[in-house]
């Protein structure tokens, strides 16, 4: 395998797991915290509590997405180290 790609893979790979980290943190410590508990909490209790969704879109089951991203990232570093092609 010719270097550059070698090098290629290694960085979209760092990227994808910055990205997913980045995801997840903004989620757990921004997103939820900040700006849907304290929204939903007015809520809680009435009747609009029950048919409110609290957890946003993009944050829905954030950490098993983020571990299965890093898995996969892990998986090819593995096969990279192996040079199985």
């Amino acid at each position: 395998m010719p270097p550059w790609l070698w090098r290629s893979i290694v960085g979209v790979s760092a990227t994808i797991v910055v990205v997913a980290g980045a995801q997840w943190a903004s989620c757990r410590f921004y997103i939820l915290p900040k700006v849907v508990f304290p929204w939903y909490a007015k809520y809680i209790g009435t009747p609009q509590g029950k048919a409110i969704d609290p957890a946003p879109m993009g944050c829905t089951d954030s950490d098993s997405r983020t571990v299965a991203v890093m898995m996969g990232v892990l998986t090819t570093l593995i096969s990279l180290s192996r040079k199985a092609e």
